[in-house]
């Protein structure tokens, strides 16, 4: 198939996720034909598209029927499921010449050990594609146990938009500030990072740590913080939409991304590089993809306080570190993680299907 030629794409995903709206527009940007079908439709943020109207998971398997009927209706070029575990499951049940799954984490690293059943879904949702894409090579090498066959897969990230994040000099002089943006999860180790930055903190005024982001962890946050005595030197400041959270990252002189899970990619940390700044992270998952130990950040081991005190404090006290990684990151994004490249990598991949 001639690469210029016009697709006509259906995705079936979360229309309430910012990756879903971002590849509808991105592969709309580059002149295709997208049609996105949803369980249910996101009020503040409607891109279009039709919605199942599923009222929660147990409806799902209801809505079964009126996948097919839409997706026989379209009769796209490409039917590309995003998410293994709810929307690649339901997908395994619609007949399509070439189909595509695409996996995004806690879809195969979560949900197939909570019961054997859960792990057949997987399997399923996995062996019924064409095509299977992996946003890191963590996520392929997990997609590879599950001995689905000769399904291949690619890696293909979720790309950074370079002119939504852009590259802040940072300067010295004043209050040096930490800063994080995640759902406030227990698996997303917040509490490490509250006792690290307490330890770094001691008898100092010109640290603060800033957090955005909301959870059901976050009264027990906030409690460990009064714990602490930390008083004004920890600031909760709710969800940011994610247009809102370059401005955020603009604020900050660290970013730390403290996680105790197997973090399938790590966007926020890539997000951070953007910017210009250093990132103190976890050893998990696919995070040392995305952080280069060293150049681009610092990497300690989960759930070590002392490991992470000791790297933020190690950057609060070299400014001169900070800019040279975060001049490093901001090379590493880019020459890696261009949202555009991205999306052309997704684009050539349908073109194959297609030849």
């Amino acid at each position: 198939m001639n690469s210029s030629e016009r697709l006509h794409i259906c995705l079936f995903a979360d229309a309430r996720s910012v990756h879903t709206r971002r590849w509808v527009r991105g592969l709309r940007g580059l002149g295709h034909d997208v049609d996105l079908i949803t369980l249910k439709k996101d009020p503040e943020f409607d891109i279009g598209g039709i919605d199942l109207g599923a009222s929660g998971k147990l409806a799902y398997l209801t809505k079964i029927r009126a996948l097919r009927r839409e997706v026989r209706r379209l009769a796209p070029d490409i039917f590309h499921a995003h998410y293994a575990s709810s929307y690649g499951y339901l997908a395994s049940f619609v007949n399509h010449p070439r189909k595509v799954v695409s996996v995004w984490g806690n879809d195969l690293i979560e949900f197939p050990r909570r019961n054997p059943f859960f792990r057949m879904i997987i399997k399923r949702s996995l062996a019924s594609a064409h095509h299977i894409t992996a946003t890191s090579e963590f996520l392929k090498a997990v997609t590879s146990n599950f001995e689905i066959g000769p399904v291949p897969i690619t890696v293909i990230p979720f790309g950074i938009d370079l002119n939504l994040f852009e590259f802040s000099e940072r300067h010295d002089g004043g209050t040096t500030r930490i800063g994080i943006a995640k759902h406030l999860h227990p698996m997303y180790g917040l509490d490490y990072l509250i006792k690290a930055f307490e330890e770094i903190s001691r008898g100092r005024l010109d640290l603060e740590l800033l957090i955005v982001g909301k959870g059901p962890s976050e009264n027990e946050y906030r409690a460990l913080a009064r714990h602490l005595g930390l008083g004004n030197k920890v600031k909760f400041m709710g969800a940011l939409p994610h247009e809102k959270v370059a401005q955020f990252l603009a604020t900050l002189d660290i970013f730390a991304m403290p996680s105790i899970c197997e973090e399938a990619f790590g966007v926020a940390a890539l997000e951070a590089s953007a910017t210009g700044l250093p990132v103190v992270a976890t050893r998990v998952g696919g995070i040392p993809e995305v952080v280069v130990d060293c150049e681009t950040g610092l990497l300690v081991e989960r759930k070590d306080v002392s490991q992470l005190a000791q790297a933020i404090l190690k950057l609060v006290n070299e400014p001169e570190l900070r800019r040279k990684m975060g001049r490093a990151g901001r090379k590493f994004v880019e020459e890696k993680y261009r949202w555009e490249d991205n999306l052309r990598a997704m684009r050539d991949l349908y073109y194959r299907m297609m030849s």
